[in-house]
């Protein structure tokens, strides 16, 4: 096994034996090449992932594909409504944002405590890591919804093993490219994770303008 195998699969084997372990599973590389590297250190897999059906965004259709390919079991988790939670999010973080897909992370934790997780396993912070970056917009955000729904994220992109193999920007993720591919994942071209889609620009302007046609009198 590769040097970034053997590193993730340590932090991974700190988690422990003989217990089912949940996994937040998207559409791309970074969460399925830990959900088989767990599999392959004999653990029981359940991924969670959400379903938000808008076009452009939501990954449903790559995460299935992919689950049937692995015989993964993973379990749908209708998120339709994300301007809905908007309220909560910001409550919750305090912080503005510019593209509602940092929701997806405060569903996901609300999804995860009303399962009764105790700790939900995770590919965030990898493009960080990978990229040697020292601070990131959505990594707090997302500690922040998890810690306020009361689940412990288990991140192996951060473990000290992983870390001391990225010391210079690699943008492409290549280890963890040629690693997926040693894991039979196909190749997953990387993209900007918008909400909602290609149209956010347009659609933010929408609603700032109804949240303005509100606020006017009558």
């Amino acid at each position: 096994m590769s040097p970034l195998g053997l590193a993730l699969t340590t932090a991974l084997n700190r988690l422990s034996a003989g217990r089912t372990i949940p996994v937040a599973l998207s559409g791309g590389l970074d969460s399925w090449v830990l959900a088989l590297l767990l599999r392959q250190a004999g653990f029981r897999v359940h991924g969670l992932t959400l379903v938000s059906g808008v076009s452009g965004y939501c990954e449903y259709e790559q995460v299935d594909s992919l689950a049937r390919r692995f015989d993964m079991e993973v379990e749908p988790i209708p998120a339709a409504d994300f301007e809905a939670a908007l309220p909560r999010f910001l409550a919750i973080t305090g912080t503005p944002i510019y593209n509602l897909h940092p929701i997806s992370k405060l569903l996901l934790a609300e999804a995860a405590a009303a399962r009764e997780l105790s700790f939900l396993v995770t590919g965030d912070a990898a493009d960080q890591v990978f990229r040697c970056e020292t601070s990131c917009d959505l990594w707090p955000l997302t500690q922040s919804c998890f810690r306020h729904a009361g689940v412990e994220l288990i991140t192996p992109f951060l473990a000290p093993e992983v870390r001391a193999l990225c010391v210079e920007p690699d943008p492409h993720k290549l280890p963890l490219r040629q690693l997926a591919a040693a894991l039979g994942i196909p190749d997953i071209p990387k993209r900007p994770t918008l909400y909602p889609g290609d149209s956010i620009l347009a659609r933010t302007t929408e609603m700032i303008e109804a949240m303005t046609c509100a606020a006017l009198p009558a």
